[in-house]
């Protein structure tokens, strides 16, 4: 089951359609939101639109990790940005996207929600690789896992490492966008990791 709860019913409704092959609930005011989760015993998500709270976002969000364990989170912004973001996930929150990002993308971050994952818009995702690591200092990688690699997708894990996009990878590289992805799938294999955050963490 997926809980929607936001400011405006247009965002209710833009949600509402991206997912119409859910089981939606809607809850219309905090209340009842809590008395609804409390009686739940399973585990659900919980779509929030940043806006309910503003500035008490994150007292908010406290009381949702520490009373509603089962609940899975995702806090979508009209403005998101790392800073907001970044905060936000401290509380367990395990989505953080664009408010009326495209129906197919909210449908892929509920999908990664209900395995357990988490998801992070792409431009989230370059801006931590490129704060937790430090530049050039692909001299000092693992050489270990970089040997299991063949020499293209060597290439792409260093240029992942620098948190650069698979747009930008292609290019650097002189290939196809589809191509980098093939090889970053081989890559993650190879190396026993699911996404391009874990690959740059470990390199």
């Amino acid at each position: 089951m997926i809980i929607l709860y936001a400011s405006h019913s247009e965002i209710i409704e833009h949600w509402h359609s991206s997912l119409k092959e859910e089981e939606i609930h809607v809850s219309r005011h905090e209340k009842e939101l809590l008395s609804f989760l409390g009686a739940l015993h399973v585990k659900v998500i919980l779509l929030l639109d940043e806006q309910c709270y503003g500035n008490e976002m994150e007292g908010f969000l406290d009381l949702l990790h520490s009373d509603y364990v089962h609940v899975r989170i995702m806090v979508l912004s009209q403005k998101p940005s790392y800073v907001q973001g970044s905060r936000f996930l401290k509380y367990g929150v395990k989505a953080y996207g664009n408010t009326y990002m495209d129906p197919i993308h909210l449908q892929e971050a509920v999908a990664v929600v209900k395995q357990g994952d988490t998801w992070l818009y792409p431009e989230f995702i370059q801006t931590m690789i490129q704060t937790l690591l430090t530049p050039k200092a692909s001299l000092h990688v693992k050489h270990d896992l970089l040997e299991k690699l063949s020499t293209k997708e060597r290439d792409v894990a260093l240029l992942i490492r620098e948190g650069l996009s698979n747009k930008e990878i292609a290019v650097r590289v002189g290939t196809t966008e589809r191509t980098v992805k093939a090889h970053l799938s081989s890559i993650y294999e190879k190396i026993g990791v699911k996404d391009r955050l874990a690959l740059a963490i470990l390199l």
